[in-house]
């Protein structure tokens, strides 16, 4: 029952005109015009006052919306240029990479490379002199995947902050920074996921599944058809390795001691038998130049089609360690179900061009997407990083600053770098790309190492041991665990190791008589170290000169003090040292300025 708009309603209505009275035309339109210009007055007033309140905003939070102090754009213009193949080095006022571009890692500096060896596996070397903060390497990531709860505040495709987003036409859980990042997603793995990412967040399912899924979606069947087969092939030519040698002997053998039919004589008498003879040669023969044809031309055929296939394929990342060999049948059981859940998903997305009915077995064509999205569960155990932006709090550019992990990404380049408790290197991200840079010097056939989250001057031995063990399975060997460094709380400058000044020797002193030279066990040459000594003491009052630097937040006057100083204290001397790791630890920090940044917005 409606209830009646007078009901309850204590006004007296006596002198109210009746429902029956009648009132001119011309006067409601007046009225009408009288109201209208009325609200529109009251609306533009509201609006210059939100549009003053929004300029105030701006004015006061205009470091929130852009990089601080547009530093990033230094190396985002090294992007650029690498992307473009200029083999970096945007501007005057850029950083370039250290060295030339290397022609075997495309993103990376001619100052190191890639080795192998059966102890460590792949691992980065530095070819040349690399100096602290050297750029090394600027790479983009094969496939990542932000955490679900930044899909509404970071753009899907290239993870930067929206302004203004841009959604996508046919699910509201995503949304982009703008028409390119949008059209690249849709025209690959996005007009798949679309359809399922619902489903695939509400899993709990995580995110090194999703950037599973994704390291697939991209490429689309094709390509992951040729994927598999260069792996494939890539397994027997490993194989093939040791056999060949043994086919080789065994063939060696055969010929010894087989006799040759061709060389065996005929009766004189068989004349039939040798027109027989030279028939079947003759045909053979022919046989095989149509063979050989045949052969010419499919080889033709399959150059000019790879000739027309614009699609390189870059095997690197998905040759990288799984550790197959080591895993449990339940850890197989258990990536085999997410790997069948997914490829489910791909069938029901239209992904493949005739799926199979849920009733049948999957064809040949979704089992190999299937083995490909296990591998790729396996290798992103041990090869994926997560990237972060760097939180600035209002207050101060460093006070409070802190990482806040956006998602997951691989990077195969990075990947093949090993770990160290005492890293070489800190990383940062500029965009969707990672910037790796130097924090200390590294001398030629030097292990550039990063580090892969415990580290020794927040973790004890037997912690980082444990961390590594159970997350990664190798135990580390570094020079901080073998010699069982202390942290950061427990480190003092006694423990400081003086370098040889001889040319050549690599001895390390840990004390110095003072005025008196002293005699080197490793070059048994007289030294004097009261220069290493001067030296050192001349670091530790740059160290303060660039911290101080960094509280009043001149960053490039701070990473230039510190740069400097931690090179000329890895010349005369090795660490532990109390004062150089802090000064690394200052060093990161500002470098990371120079990534994705963002300050939130003060209050209005």
């Amino acid at each position: 029952m409606r209830r009646s708009p007078d009901a309850g309603d204590s006004k007296d209505t006596s002198s109210a005109p009746s429902a029956n009275t009648t009132r001119p035309f011309y006067c409601s339109v007046r009225l009408s015009c009288a109201h209208l210009n009325q609200v529109t007055y009251k609306s533009r007033k509201e609006f210059q006052r939100k549009k003053e309140e929004c300029e105030r905003f701006l004015k006061v939070n205009e470091t929130s919306l852009v990089p601080i102090d547009f530093r990033v754009n230094k190396v985002a213009q090294l992007i650029s240029d690498k992307e473009r193949g200029n083999g970096g080095g945007g501007g005057s006022d850029n950083k370039p990479l250290n060295g030339a571009v290397n022609s075997a890692l495309r993103w990376s500096s001619g100052a190191l490379e890639i080795r192998e060896t059966t102890t460590a596996g792949k691992h980065a070397v530095a070819t040349a002199e690399i100096h602290p903060g050297d750029i090394l390497l600027v790479e983009p990531p094969l496939a990542g995947c932000l955490l679900p709860e930044f899909y509404g505040t970071h753009c899907q495709h290239c993870y930067a902050r929206l302004r203004a987003p841009v959604g996508c036409p046919h699910c509201s859980c995503v949304a982009f920074c703008g028409k390119k990042c949008k059209d690249v997603a849709m025209a690959t793995y996005h007009k798949y996921e679309c359809k399922v990412l619902a489903l695939l967040i509400g899993s709990g399912m995580s995110v090194l599944s999703m950037v599973a899924l994704r390291m697939v979606t991209q490429e689309g069947p094709q390509k992951c058809l040729k994927i598999y087969e260069e792996l494939k092939k890539n397994i027997v030519e490993e194989a093939a390795v040791p056999l060949a040698a043994t086919s080789t002997t065994t063939t060696t053998t055969t010929t010894t001691t087989t006799p040759n039919t061709h060389d065996m004589k005929l009766p004189a008498s068989s004349k039939s038998a040798k027109r027989r003879i030279r028939r079947r040669k003759l045909k053979a023969s022919r046989r095989g130049e149509e063979i050989t044809e045949m052969m010419e031309e499919k080889g033709t055929k399959e150059r000019r089609e790879s000739d027309d296939d614009d699609e390189s394929v870059d095997m690197a990342p998905y040759n990288l360690v799984t550790h197959a060999d080591r895993r449990t049948s339940k850890d197989f059981l258990e990536r085999s179900l997410m790997a069948a859940f997914l490829l489910k998903c791909l069938q029901r997305v239209g992904f493949f061009a005739c799926p199979t009915p849920d009733d049948e077995v999957p064809g040949a064509e979704e089992i190999t997407v299937a083995a490909l999205l296990l591998r790729n569960l396996q290798l992103l155990q041990f090869n994926a990083h997560e990237f972060f932006e760097t939180r600035v709090s209002a207050e101060h550019r460093f006070h409070g600053s802190r990482p806040v992990y956006l998602g997951v990404a691989i990077y195969p380049t990075v990947a093949r770098f090993n770990h160290d408790c005492y890293p070489a290197v800190t990383r940062y991200f500029v965009g969707r790309h990672i910037v790796i840079r130097a924090v200390r010097g590294l001398r030629p056939g030097d292990v550039i190492a990063e580090n892969y989250g415990p580290i020794f001057t927040k973790k004890t031995l037997a912690e980082r041991q444990r961390t590594l063990a159970g997350r990664y399975w190798f135990r580390c060997t570094c020079k901080a665990c073998q010699e069982d460094w202390p942290r950061f709380e427990n480190l003092t400058n006694d423990s400081v190791r003086l370098r040889c000044p001889t040319a050549g020797c690599s001895g390390l002193h840990s004390q110095a008589r003072q005025g008196k030279p002293i005699k080197c066990p490793d070059c048994q040459k007289k030294i004097c170290l009261e220069d290493r000594l001067a030296c050192l003491r001349e670091c530790e009052a740059l160290y303060d000169r660039g911290l101080a630097g960094m509280e009043n937040e001149r960053v490039d006057e701070a990473i230039g003090t510190l740069c400097g100083a931690l090179k000329r204290f890895h010349q005369v001397a090795c660490p532990p040292h109390r004062d150089t790791h802090l000064a690394e630890i200052a060093l990161s920090s500002c470098l990371a300025d120079y990534g994705n940044t963002w300050r939130p917005a003060a209050a209005l």
